[in-house]
């Protein structure tokens, strides 16, 4: 009876001690869920940009102006002086219409010498507008075109080019802060570019080992 009241002791204080045991780790439980922060996904992490990384990022390029939007300031004066010349040849036939209808009006044997005084001067305007509209495609030879179509064509090219050459120029003004370097266009203006830029190189080198030299002297 002894022993198995020795037994039973035991197998109590086991018991409480295992029950003790399930508590304490329950709680435990409890207190690590309710301190668990959400883990967020790296998606829906916040982007949190670095003043150091802004910083290190690249400058953006100069945009460089295209061939076609290079000749447009040239292409602008011929387009000017057709536009000129049009002007002119319309005048022109404006004061012909007007003296057709003059002559048109004119009745009676005794109008016969306005009569051909107004013929005359229709016909001398006549061979002024047949010359000045052939000199129009004269014009555009200037600048290698052999008809004023071909020309406009290529105009109207450079013309939407140059705008959205200007529009990149001032963006990049805006981001840089800076002012636009020149750009050289053409073979004879690139080969000189190019020979300046080798030039400043050369004097460049030539100074830093004169300042080499001068401190290993002292």
């Amino acid at each position: 009876m002894a022993i198995e009241t020795l037994e039973l002791m035991i197998e109590t204080v086991l018991v409480k001690k295992y029950k003790e045991s399930l508590e304490q780790k329950e709680q435990l439980q409890k207190t690590d869920s309710s301190d668990m922060e959400p883990v967020m996904t790296e998606t829906e992490r916040p982007k949190v940009k670095n003043k150091e990384q802004e910083e290190s990022q690249p400058e953006p390029k100069q945009p460089e102006m295209t061939r076609m939007a290079s000749k447009y300031p040239k292409f602008y004066k011929i387009y000017n002086e057709l536009e000129q010349q049009n002007n002119a040849i319309y005048k022109k036939e404006k004061q012909r219409s007007a003296k057709k209808k003059e002559l048109s009006e004119i009745k009676g044997w005794f109008k016969g010498r306005k009569k051909k005084e107004l013929k005359e001067e229709i016909n001398d305007l006549t061979s002024q507008i047949r010359n000045m509209k052939d000199y129009l495609p004269k014009i555009v030879q200037k600048v290698g075109y052999r008809n004023v179509q071909e020309f406009l064509k290529d105009f109207k090219t450079a013309k939407s080019e140059y705008s959205q050459y200007q529009k990149a120029i001032a963006q990049w003004e805006q981001e840089t802060g800076k002012e636009p370097e020149p750009q050289p266009h053409g073979v004879r203006a690139k080969l000189a570019a190019n020979r300046k830029k080798i030039e400043q190189e050369q004097k460049n080198t030539q100074r830093i080992r004169s300042q080499s030299k001068d401190r290993g002297g002292r």
